[in-house]
């Protein structure tokens, strides 16, 4: 197994584009500037040391709106949240702000605006190795504590991309802290396993981001999709599941007084597509099961479809233009391109597609 994994790795393209590339138009709030140190706290906000491994947020100014909290996907960090977009599909305006300048424009300040880096240097740079732990989710939760003791207010919005949707749900049910959420954003989650995680296998020492959950720990897992066995050792996984109290597909339902949001790249997410196993279900991977708090789910891929080929783990990296990023709307910039419509569901009663009028960067249609 082990050796045809390798055999396979050379089948992504490899394009990389470092961090340093989005640095030249990155703005400056708060000091927060995207070639700049990853810790960008206030030191007004936390204890310097608190969450040593980064993140922004906090200053001299007054809480009007309902704080938001951006948690970042695997191998990526808080600061990349301010990327500005630099690819748009053929026939679109290139998007005008970062997520983090889409808010500011939208009138939030530094003390409503905060993010957390959840990983470490080595955990970044080895994002095939990374998977679900109660650390990190004592840590989410700590964090949204923190927050709201600083912030004074009752509840906070958590806007989540790729891996940060599972580490944020799964604190979420860990903790039963449902009642200090308002409003929920998954950005191309893995809310229903990774079908490109049935190549590695659901037990694979090189890519334990692709387990299925552990054994003895409900509340560490992976990424497989759940293959429908109620034993652990067979790819059991009750989070990718579509049965258990843990489905994260179903969680909206069992909490109808928050507000749950979509975006999803479709077949044009490379990280979710690139796949040759799953293929006909893996533009679902990103979706809730719908209901009447599911507010919004929408469909963004644009430019060029992911391959049909054995996913590269030995490149996960938020700079992976494969897939709809290399002249469109993939896994990655489904993030980096949407603030406008991060924005409208944040502040607004909207539903469905009128969530994107503001957005006129690619396509969008209703993902269900």
């Amino acid at each position: 197994m082990v050796e045809n994994f390798k055999k396979h790795l050379w089948l992504i393209p490899a394009l990389l584009i470092s961090s340093s590339a989005y640095s030249l138009e990155c703005n400056n709030h708060n000091d927060f500037i995207c070639s700049d140190s990853n810790y960008q706290f206030s030191d007004s906000f936390i204890n310097q040391d608190k969450y040593s491994e980064g993140g922004f947020g906090g200053g001299n100014c007054q809480v009007n709106k309902t704080p938001v909290i951006f948690l970042h996907g695997n191998g990526d960090s808080a600061i990349s949240w301010a990327i500005p977009p630099s690819i748009t599909p053929e026939g679109y305006p290139q998007a005008p702000f970062s997520v983090y300048e889409s808010f500011k424009q939208a009138g939030y300040n530094d003390c409503e605006l905060f993010g957390l880096t959840y990983l470490s240097t080595e955990q970044r740079q080895s994002p095939q190795l990374n998977y679900h732990d109660a650390s990190t989710q004592d840590t989410i939760q700590q964090f949204i504590d923190d927050v709201l003791a600083y912030t004074g207010q009752t509840r906070v919005n958590i806007v989540a991309h790729s891996l940060g949707v599972s580490m944020a749900l799964s604190s979420l049910y860990k903790h039963q802290s449902w009642d200090k959420v308002e409003r929920f954003i998954n950005i191309a989650g893995a809310v229903r396993g990774l079908q490109s995680c049935l190549y590695a296998g659901y037990a694979n020492a090189l890519a334990p981001t692709c387990g299925s959950q552990n054994l003895y720990d409900a509340n560490t897992f992976g990424l497989y999709p759940d293959n429908g066995s109620f034993s652990p050792l067979w790819g059991m996984n009750a989070w990718t599941s579509s049965y258990h109290s843990r489905s994260m597909r179903n969680l909206p339902s069992s909490h109808p007084e928050n507000r749950f949001y979509s975006l999803t790249a479709g077949l044009h997410d490379q990280v979710h597509c690139t796949t040759t196993s799953g293929r006909s279900t893996c533009l679902k991977g990103a979706l809730f099961t719908s209901g009447n708090n599911v507010i919004s789910q929408l469909q963004l891929g644009a430019g060029t479809t992911a391959s049909e080929l054995d996913f590269n783990f030995s490149d996960l990296s938020p700079y992976n233009l494969s897939g709809g990023d290399l002249d469109g709307i993939g896994h990655f910039n489904s993030k980096i391109n949407t603030g406008a419509i991060l924005v409208k569901m944040l502040t607004t009663n909207c539903q469905g597609a009128s969530c994107a009028t503001d957005y006129l960067s690619g396509p969008v249609t209703d993902a269900f």
